[in-house]
């Protein structure tokens, strides 16, 4: 999914170069910057979630490793 927002922001900012360039009015120009601000939110978005994901399943292994440490010393 990033892959695709990132493609997006790409051909979002290759918008705004042609809008810049090629369209009298501003408001194809406004369509591209609003079109990159939401691909860069996403990506933001999405690349906190996984930060979170990755804590989480970090946090649990090393619960897990800890569980398993502890049943092994009452053996």
């Amino acid at each position: 999914m990033q892959a695709v927002r990132l493609i997006g922001m790409v051909l979002a900012i290759a918008g705004i170069i042609y809008a810049i360039e090629y369209v009298p009015r501003g408001i194809a120009v406004w369509f591209w910057v609003v079109l990159l601000g939401i691909g860069f939110v996403g990506l933001l978005y999405s690349f906190r979630v996984v930060r979170q994901r990755n804590r989480v399943a970090a946090r649990e292994r090393k619960r897990a490793a800890v569980r398993k440490s502890k049943s092994r010393k009452r053996r």
